[in-house]
């Protein structure tokens, strides 16, 4: 079931409340190589932050997503069976999968903008939500135990009013088990050319550091930094921002906010556990996308968008959100 159309995969995140500050997860024309773009580099690229060596690993070309990797392709897919729905003013919330990690909400029905906050304890997130009834799929990251789903309408501006709330427990036997679904801020179908390519990259391949480096090679080797679309970001021209897999991959350059989603989306597509984190960089003060990526039971630091010669270690990096 398709449960997103590219024009929901521009929706953002809003902030921490509902005047909060956008987060368009760009860099901010920040957060780029120093000097150049990490591309082409025509050599073996050195090991990932938090990988053993990877000196002599050979420098392939660039692979049309889909030539190599002939078999089957099976993602992870988020469902909504309908067996746990609470619903109100044009509202459904499937939470048939929480123990899984995720939620569906979809919204219909409802003239202006509508925004979702998911809230457990002291932590929350919110969420932009399509009005044509289409399920977004929505990570419950912040562990197992009681959570409140509220969702608000615009009234005008940056005020909203509240419509409808639902409260629930998800007790999760695997809480990093969210991170190996796709959700709205890193979403992705067995059909996306991300996936195909993963495949082609791994074919033959069944260990995790092993994926896991052949595929931050080949982003830091074959995608460029896109100053363009950074400068745009910076000056608000892309407020709402979430990437476009497919159109990033198709372009060969992108954002912060683009490698992580890229490499969230390409690691997860086989099982392996990713976190999209967005924070800040250090000591420049920017706002940054980078990933963990959960290897040999411990979450690893990796920054594609800088690549393995930058001279940040994993110290310089200050978390505050995590999809």
């Amino acid at each position: 079931m398709r449960m997103r159309h590219q024009q929901h995969r521009r929706r953002a995140l809003a902030g921490l409340a509902l005047a909060a500050v956008v987060l368009a997860a760009g860099c901010g024309g920040a957060g780029a190589p120093s000097s150049s773009p990490p591309a082409a580099l025509g050599s073996a690229v050195s090991a990932a932050p938090g990988l053993p060596s990877a000196e002599g690993r050979p420098s392939g070309g660039e692979v049309t997503p889909g030539s190599v990797y002939k078999g089957p392709i099976s993602v992870l897919t988020p469902e909504a069976p309908g067996s746990v729905v609470y619903e109100g003013s044009g509202v459904t919330i499937d939470a048939s999968n929480a123990n899984e990690g995720y939620i569906m909400v979809k919204c219909e029905g409802v003239s202006s903008r509508v925004k979702v906050r998911v809230t457990h304890g002291e932590e929350e997130y919110l969420y932009n939500i399509n009005t044509q009834g289409q399920y977004e799929v929505l990570p419950l990251q912040m562990g197992s135990g009681e959570y409140e789903v509220k969702a608000f309408q615009q009234l005008e501006g940056t005020k909203y009013t509240a419509i409808y709330s639902a409260s629930f427990t998800a007790e999760m036997p695997d809480e990093d088990r969210v991170f190996v679904y796709p959700s709205q801020y890193v979403w992705y179908t067995n059909e996306e050319d991300a996936v195909r390519l993963s495949y082609d990259l791994c074919n033959g391949l069944d260990d995790p550091e092993e994926m896991t480096q052949v595929i931050y090679d080949y982003l830091v080797e074959h995608m460029s930094y896109d100053y363009d679309k950074a400068n745009d970001v910076a000056a608000g021209k892309l407020s709402g921002y979430i990437p476009d897999l497919g159109e990033v991959l198709a372009a060969g350059k992108g954002i912060c906010f683009d490698y992580s989603g890229l490499l969230a989306a390409m690691l997860r597509a086989h099982g392996i556990p990713v976190r999209l984190v967005i924070g800040y960089l250090s000591p420049d003060g920017i706002y940054h996308a980078w990933n963990q990526v959960y290897l040999s039971g411990e979450w690893v630091w990796m920054d594609a968008t800088l690549g393995p010669k930058d001279s940040h270690t994993e110290a310089n990096y200050a978390q505050d959100r995590v999809y």
